[in-house]
Parts: structure tokens; C-alpha cells; sequence
């Protein structure tokens, strides 16, 4: 019974340190948002063989991955704080 205590003790200590750190998620997600607008017209305009159309699919992975963890984030603190 104990452990669970402690687990669910840790969950919150986890929860309330990404909470804390709500400015720096913010940062993050608007970086990701604004790279990843940048980066999605050149999927349109490159050709499909080159290895910049790579590059720019690989960014818009790597940002759009950003974007969703980052703002996840801030929905989970936003939601938590209601």
C-alpha cells in the first residue's frame, strides 16, 4: 500500500515540477509552432528525390513532435490548475 503512495507521491512531484516550469514549455512550444510553419513549404516546393526534401521531412517530424509533447504539456497544466 505504501509503494502505491509513493508512486502516486512521485507522479505529483513530477507533475507539479513540469507545472512549475510553464514559461520554458511555452517557449518551447512557440519555437516548435513557428519552425514548423517555416519548414512546411518546402515539402510543397522541393522535389520529392532530393535530400533537402529529407531534411525538411525529418524538421517537420522532429518540430510537429515538439509541438504536440509542448503543448500537451500545457493543456496537462492547464487543466490541472482548473
Amino acid at each position: 500500500m505504501s509503494e502505491q503512495g509513493d508512486e502516486q507521491t512521485g507522479r505529483e512531484a513530477a507533475a507539479e515540477a513540469l507545472c512549475e516550469q510553464n514559461r520554458k514549455v511555452l517557449g518551447v512550444f512557440t519555437i516548435a509552432v513557428v519552425f514548423l510553419l517555416l519548414q512546411l513549404p518546402y515539402l510543397v516546393v522541393t522535389d520529392t528525390d532530393s535530400s533537402l526534401f529529407v531534411v525538411a521531412v525529418l524538421n517537420v517530424v522532429g518540430s510537429g513532435a515538439f509541438a504536440l509533447l509542448s503543448g500537451g504539456a500545457l493543456w496537462f497544466c492547464r487543466q490541472r490548475a482548473m
